[in-house]
C-alpha cells in the first residue's frame, strides 16, 4: 500500500474514532452554560415584576378613597379589606430577592434532576422523584411546579420563633390573648445552610422531612401545653404528640388533612405560612403571571408590643401597618382533591423570586370569599446566608368579621438547634 492509500484509509478511521469517543463521553448537562448566582436568579429562577403598567410611588398612601387607582394590582380579598375595612397601604419601592448562595449552589448542583409523578386524583401517593435540594424547578411551567416551588422554597434550615396570637372580633376588638414558643427544623433533609448538608441521617431512614415543637408560655392556665410533631415524605396526615399539663399525660395525634383548626383560632394547620400540606392534597392550576402590591419588605417589628404592627386600637382591630411594593406573582388555582375539605377553592399567590406564599384567598363551597391569609415578610438581616423573616400574620374571616393575628416579637433562623428536642421527652420537660 502506497502512501497516498493509506492516508485516504486514515482520514475516515480517524472520524469513527472521534464520533465514537463523542458517544461514550460523559453525558453533556443540559443547564451547562447556564448558571444560576445571586445576580440573575430572579430572571433564571422565576420572572420582574412589571413596573411599567401601573406605575405606584414610594410613599404614597392607598386608601378606600384611591384605591381604584391601583386595582390591578390587588387581588379581591384586599380590595375588600381596603374598601370595607378600611386598610391602609404605604407603597414602597420594588426590590430584588434572592436566596442564600448555598441554596443557590444547591439549584445549580441538582436541577433536572426532580421529576413529577402524575398521580391524578390520588392524594395518598408521592408526587415528585428525584428531588435533593435547591429549587427543584427554576422557572416554572405549570401551577404544580409552583407548587412544588412553593413547598422547598428557601426558608433556612431551621427557626425558633416566639409569638402572641391575638383572637380579634371587628365588634369587640381583642377577645383572648396566648403567648407561645415554635421551634422547628424546616429541613430535616433537603438542606442547604446547616450541616450536615443536604441531610440529617436519623431523619431520612425515616422518611422525615420537617419536625418542629411548640408549646404554650401563657397565661397560666395553659402554660405548658404543647405539641410536637413531624412531617413525612409521603402524602401522609402530620403525626404528632400533644402535652395536656393537667392530665400529665402525652396524647397522640395526627391532623392535617382535612382542614383541622389550628388551637380554636381562625387558622387551619395548613394555613400556616400560606399552606402547610401537601401538594399531593390539591390540584394546582397556573391561572397567570402578575404584578401585585405584597409585602414582602414589610417594615413590621420584632416587638411585643403588637400595637406596632396591628391597628388593635381602631376598627376593625386587625389591620396590618405594612409597607407594599409591586411584587412578580405566580397566580394558581388551588382545589382540594378530598371532598370533604373545608374550602371550595383557594388562590395562591407565590412570590417569583422567594416562592413564598404572602397571600392566599380561601373561598367556601359556593364560592363565596370567606378568608384572607396573609404573611407579611421581612427582608433579610444577610441575603447570602439568611432568609427573609416573618414578624406578623393575618388570618382574616370574612363571613364572621373574625381575625386571627400573630404577632413575632423574636426569632431566630439558621441557628443549628439539636435535632434531639424535637423528642417525646422533651415536651414532657418542657410542659413542666
Amino acid at each position: 500500500m502506497n502512501a497516498n492509500n493509506y492516508k485516504r484509509l486514515l482520514v475516515p478511521f480517524s472520524v469513527a474514532v472521534a464520533a465514537l469517543a463523542v458517544m461514550t463521553a460523559a453525558p453533556r448537562s443540559a443547564y451547562a452554560g447556564d448558571v444560576i448566582t445571586a445576580d440573575n436568579w430572579t430572571e433564571k429562577a422565576g420572572f420582574a415584576p412589571d413596573l411599567t403598567t401601573t406605575p405606584i410611588k414610594p410613599g404614597q398612601l392607598i386608601w378606600k378613597g384611591n384605591y381604584k387607582k391601583v386595582a390591578a394590582l390587588l387581588p379581591v380579598g384586599l380590595q375588600k379589606m381596603v374598601s370595607k375595612y378600611e386598610l391602609k397601604m404605604k407603597l414602597r419601592k420594588y426590590e430584588r430577592i434572592h436566596p442564600s448562595l448555598g441554596y443557590i449552589k444547591a439549584t445549580n448542583k441538582y436541577r433536572g434532576k426532580a421529576k413529577l409523578i402524575d398521580n391524578g386524583n390520588d392524594f395518598r401517593k408521592i408526587g415528585i422523584k428525584g428531588y435533593v435540594a435547591g429549587l427543584p424547578f427554576p422557572n416554572p411551567k405549570n401551577g404544580l411546579e409552583v407548587a412544588w416551588d412553593f413547598i422547598y422554597n428557601y426558608n433556612g434550615d431551621d427557626g425558633d420563633l416566639y409569638y402572641d396570637v391575638l383572637w380579634v372580633s371587628a365588634g369587640s376588638g381583642i377577645e383572648h390573648q396566648e403567648t407561645w414558643r415554635w421551634a422547628f427544623l424546616m429541613r430535616t433533609i433537603n438542606r442547604t445552610d446547616i450541616p450536615p448538608i443536604p441531610a440529617i441521617e436519623s431523619f431520612k431512614k425515616k422518611r422525615i422531612q420537617y419536625a418542629s415543637i411548640t408549646y404554650a408560655l401563657e397565661p397560666y392556665d395553659k402554660k405548658g401545653f404543647g405539641a410536637v410533631y413531624t412531617r413525612s415524605l409521603d402524602p401522609l396526615d402530620m403525626q404528632g404528640h400533644i402535652y395536656v399539663p393537667a392530665m400529665r399525660r402525652v396524647l397522640r395525634n395526627a391532623f392535617g388533612t382535612r382542614g383541622d383548626t389550628w388551637n380554636a383560632t381562625d387558622t387551619l394547620y395548613e394555613d400556616v405560612r400560606g399552606y402547610l400540606g401537601y401538594p399531593e392534597w390539591m390540584h394546582w392550576k397556573l391561572i397567570g403571571k402578575k404584578t401585585v402590591l405584597m409585602p414582602m419588605h414589610a417594615g413590621l417589628a420584632a416587638t411585643k408590643n403588637y400595637k406596632r404592627n396591628f391597628e388593635t386600637d381602631k376598627w376593625p382591630h386587625w389591620n396590618p401597618k405594612a409597607e407594599w411594593e409591586p411584587r412578580p406573582m405566580y397566580v394558581v388555582e388551588v382545589t382540594p382533591k378530598m371532598s370533604d375539605y373545608p374550602y371550595g377553592k383557594m388562590y395562591a399567590y407565590i412570590d417569583a423570586e422567594t416562592f413564598l406564599m404572602p397571600y392566599k384567598e380561601a373561598y367556601d363551597k359556593k364560592g363565596e370569599l370567606w378568608k384572607v391569609i396573609l404573611t407579611p415578610w421581612e427582608k433579610s438581616a444577610d441575603m447570602n446566608s439568611l432568609p427573609e423573616t416573618a414578624n406578623g400574620s393575618l388570618t382574616l374571616d370574612f363571613q364572621s368579621e373574625h381575625a386571627t393575628i400573630t404577632n413575632i416579637f423574636k426569632s431566630k433562623v439558621n441557628t443549628g438547634l439539636n435535632p434531639g428536642m424535637f423528642t417525646i421527652n422533651s415536651l414532657r420537660k418542657r410542659g413542666r
